[in-house]
């Protein structure tokens, strides 16, 4: 009987124990979520305060030391406020907070430690160059030659598939053809676009008979190859994958089609700023015989 009575004391002593942890979280949640509502109204002298208590009660919640030092940023405190943004890329490496630390260096005119943490919020991938070039809190930074290696660095950094060499090999692609025949016979037309900051080459297809097709072609990283899927208006899909050597991307690949599947190569000769010839041939044999079923001269169009 004591023992039973015993196991109930400590089972309601546990009970008592998770409500409390469960109110305490609770409280603790609301306590933010008024922080969070003062930090959104820019109510800075209070969203100081309000932070300063949780991070008091909460020393590892690193997103009320950040915004701790954002409020104090805010209010002119910089010195406190770069110390409250240490603790927040202490607990969690945050760019975020980083940028906002080489705000309060740059607003007390720290200018070495705020290229610094500009350079550490960079390397952490926040590459957002126009913000950089327009945020005010950095205007004493501006004139110093850093700067604008730094712009440059987040340009790049925003923009990786311009500036990594393996992903422009198939500019020369790109444009508005006319394409024809070896006979010079008018084959059809393709428009060849560069998407999402030149990660994308898409392929706007419409032959001569009418029949339409696009494909989306990007330079895979890790496989170092080159990709291509093509679907057109009959149902068949291209996918291939090929490399970039000597002037030419070598596909090789399926054919998807409705009823066949066959294997198939694809050439695309760099002919110079206006021509590029692609050629392709299929085989059913595993590729122990292959065929010519394509030869297009692509024109650029004036």
């Amino acid at each position: 009987m004591r023992k039973a009575m015993v196991v109930c004391a400590l089972a309601a002593c546990a009970l008592s124990l998770s409500m409390n942890g469960a109110a305490h979280m609770q409280t603790g949640a609301g306590k933010m979520q008024e922080a969070d509502a003062l930090f959104q109204a820019q109510k800075w002298e209070e969203a100081a305060s309000a932070y300063e208590a949780i991070t008091k009660a909460e020393p590892t919640r690193g997103l009320a030391w950040y915004r701790l030092g954002f409020a104090l940023n805010s209010l002119g405190r910089y010195k406190q406020g770069a110390a409250a943004l240490e603790k927040a890329v202490a607990i969690g490496q945050r760019p975020e907070s980083m940028y906002a630390l080489a705000h309060s260096y740059a607003l007390m005119n720290d200018k070495d430690h705020a290229f610094e943490w500009l350079n550490k919020a960079l390397a952490a991938n926040l590459p957002q160059p126009e913000q950089i070039r327009l945020d005010r809190n950095l205007e004493n930074l501006r004139a110093d030659p850093r700067f604008t290696s730094l712009l440059e660095l987040a340009e790049k950094k925003a923009r990786v598939c311009m500036n990594i060499p393996e992903y422009r090999q198939f500019d020369f692609w790109v444009g508005d053809w006319n394409v024809v025949g070896p006979a010079g016979r008018q084959l059809g037309a393709n428009q060849v676009l560069m998407l999402e900051d030149g990660c994308i080459i898409e392929e706007n297809w419409t032959s001569a008979q009418g029949g339409t097709g696009k494909s989306f072609n990007f330079y895979n990283p890790a496989t170092k190859k080159w990709h291509q899927s093509y679907m057109d208006n009959t149902g068949s899909n291209w996918m291939m994958d090929g490399e970039y050597k000597d002037g030419v991307l070598r596909y090789e690949g399926m054919i998807y089609a409705p009823g066949s599947t066959v294997m198939v190569r694809m050439n695309f000769f760099n002919l110079g700023p206006d021509k590029v010839r692609q050629t392709a041939e299929t085989s059913t044999d595993n590729g122990k015989t292959w065929t010519a079923v394509w030869d297009g001269l692509y024109v650029r169009k004036k």
